[in-house]
């Protein structure tokens, strides 16, 4: 079921589907009508009024039912091409449209009728191709870098925990393992790399279940978990630099509060969410940002395991205790070369997931300019092109 959290004002992201709920094929039935499949878009009625949905290829499911705060349009297929629409609504002149379209006081609403008595500009299907193509091939190469970071995300988690939580090395040597790369998991292909990692970890495991020298200590032996500061949005400036709260960026400021890299702790609101920022931002008083003399990208891995996001103390507004978070065990190896060495790698890693970020701004900057230009004829498609190439 989609709902008003599965849609965004965010171009790139046509639907979301992390969130979800759903229900059963006995009641998909009672609700035929509201049943959004492949080409539809969708609209929020009430409150965010400007998002905009569409399930296309990128949909992880052929049908969806469509929640009473939102609505959908079918398109005609003979007249106008799905995409086109939907780049046409998330333009500025389709968010006006909108905006200028809408119902009630105190809590904004949009409806169908209001939908349907909005003008759009239908060039002939020929042209909103390759407008498509146009657009969509900058949008393409969006997702591609953000499912690229995905994997590369999921690759630094799973050498940390097969280096600090499962003790993967340790574990294949107590197995017998003496070839170097077969102790590494296959991490490295050079046997030198991989002897010198290799007789980092210890061959066997102590009666406390962790490798023979390490110790338990705890979070607040490993970093520091440092307040951030209030900025109420009618203080903020204009600037570039973001604005961290515990749902991740909520604006943007021109003074930094704190230098990057680091990563931001949700503490009040969506307690123990996690951000990593490569550079200069502004944490609120909603969250804490991370301290520590050991390599930031072992920290963020580190609290990726924890658990902060149960850690929940108030029943009324959801918080993260930074006391009970200090409190928790945390492996610590007897070699601190190992800590330098994994940061080592997931640095690599973290660098070329940076790259990917930035070189998506600048797409999704380009996407934006020309959107708008696009919509109205104010740019023929042969310079936009050329623009993108």
């Amino acid at each position: 079921m989609i709902r008003g959290g599965n849609l965004s004002q965010d171009i790139g992201k046509r639907l979301d589907d992390v969130g979800l709920v759903f229900v059963d094929e006995v009641l998909a039935k009672e609700f035929s009508r509201s049943v959004a499949v492949e080409g539809d878009l969708v609209f929020t009625c009430w409150g965010t009024i400007n998002q905009v949905g569409l399930i296309d290829e990128r949909a992880s499911f052929p049908r969806y039912i469509v929640s009473n705060k939102q609505m959908k349009l079918t398109v005609d297929q003979d007249k106008a091409l799905p995409l086109f629409l939907y780049y046409f609504f998330s333009s500025p002149l389709g968010q006006h449209q909108i905006e200028m379209n809408a119902i009630g006081s105190s809590v904004p609403g949009f409806n169908l009728s209001k939908l349907r008595s909005i003008p759009v500009p239908l060039p002939p299907l020929r042209v909103q191709k390759q407008i498509v193509a146009l657009l969509g091939s900058l949008d393409d190469k969006i997702e591609l870098n953000r499912r690229m970071n995905e994997t590369l995300e999921a690759m630094a988690q799973v050498i940390f925990r097969d280096w600090f939580v499962d003790f993967g090395p340790t574990r294949r040597k107590l197995e017998g393992a003496t070839d170097p790369l077969t102790i590494m998991g296959g991490l490295v292909q050079d046997s030198e790399r991989a002897q010198a990692l290799a007789d980092l970890f210890p061959a066997a495991l102590g009666d406390d279940g962790l490798p023979e020298g390490w110790t338990f200590g705890r979070l607040e032996d490993v970093l520091e978990l440092a307040y951030g500061k209030a900025l109420p949005k009618g203080e903020r400036r204009d600037g570039t630099i973001p604005v961290y709260g515990s749902g991740g960026v909520g604006g943007f400021h021109d003074t930094a509060l704190v230098s990057g890299p680091s990563v931001i702790v949700g503490r009040k609101g969506t307690v123990g969410s996690l951000y990593w920022e490569d550079d200069d931002f502004y944490p609120i008083d909603t969250v804490f940002y991370v301290k520590s003399k050991l390599p930031m990208t072992y920290c963020y891995q580190l609290l990726q395991t924890l658990g902060l996001e149960t850690m929940n103390t108030d029943a009324a507004v959801p918080g993260l205790n930074r006391n009970n978070a200090y409190r928790l065990e945390v492996p610590q190896p007897y070699n601190s070369k190992l800590l330098s060495e994994f940061g080592e790698i997931a640095d690599v890693l973290r660098s070329k997931i940076t790259a990917n970020v930035r070189e998506n701004r600048t797409l999704a900057a380009t996407r934006d300019l020309l959107l708008p230009k696009l919509m109205s004829g104010e740019v023929r498609l042969s310079a936009a092109s050329e623009a993108v190439t």
